[in-house]
């Protein structure tokens, strides 16, 4: 009889391609962003920007019609013996800087919103200048100049010039204002702040306490008038 050919048996598949190789770890994941505002930028103390967004960061520029530059907004909240009387009108020779100081202000603001940190602080300086040559180195809106440039120090976390600008704007409004008086005890407030960023919890613990002690005096009202 015949024989039939034998095939050879068919060639095996090929294998299946590599799985790809999966994506580098991030070494460094940035920070989720702090509400309200832009992630830090290189070089910002995130801690920093954390107290910003708690205790409102630099002080609103408004306006002055006849009360106080309040640091945090508005005018001045009357003391329980009546309102403090701060007088901030200029001579006629220099409302054109007091109008600037106003302007630069606004200015410091916008750039904080942006996340713009290192240009406010330019702009803050200036006005600090500015102010002194306008209002003088004892007034109440030097003092509140005064807390803008600090709040930027420690965002850059130069604790110590931020906290010696701190103090200096606290002993203006402690004398101008009173010790339980609301921009005092924002001042106190930021210094409460400032040593949470640096992790001076002991610091930080101790003005929280004199701040809510003050608090709680000017909540009550104090004595009657």
């Amino acid at each position: 009889g015949s024989t039939s050919a034998t095939r050879p048996p068919p060639p095996p598949p090929p294998p299946p391609p590599p799985p790809p190789p999966p994506p580098p770890p991030r070494a460094n994941p940035p920070p989720p962003p702090v509400r309200g505002l832009p992630s830090p930028a290189p070089g910002v103390n995130a801690a920093a920007v954390e107290s910003l967004r708690r205790f409102g960061g630099p002080a609103p520029a408004r306006k002055p019609a006849g009360g106080l530059f309040g640091l945090f907004g508005g005018a001045a909240a009357p003391a329980a013996k009546g309102p403090v009387q701060v007088d901030t009108s200029l001579p006629r020779h220099l409302e054109a800087q007091g109008a600037e100081v106003h302007q630069l202000g606004a200015r410091v603001r916008e750039l904080f919103a942006g996340g713009q940190f290192g240009d406010a602080l330019g702009v803050a300086e200036r006005r600090l200048d500015l102010c002194r040559r306008t209002y003088g180195s004892e007034h109440a809106m030097y003092a509140t100049c005064l807390n803008d440039v600090a709040t930027f120090e420690q965002v850059f976390a130069r604790y110590d010039r931020a906290e010696a600008l701190f103090e200096e704007a606290s002993k203006i409004q402690k004398k101008l204002l009173g010790q339980g008086h609301p921009h005092t005890i924002a001042t106190l407030q930021n210094l409460a702040a400032l040593y949470t960023a640096k992790g001076d919890a002991p610091k930080a613990e101790a003005m929280q306490l004199l701040v809510q002690a003050l608090q709680l005096s000017s909540s009550g009202g104090g004595d009657g008038p």
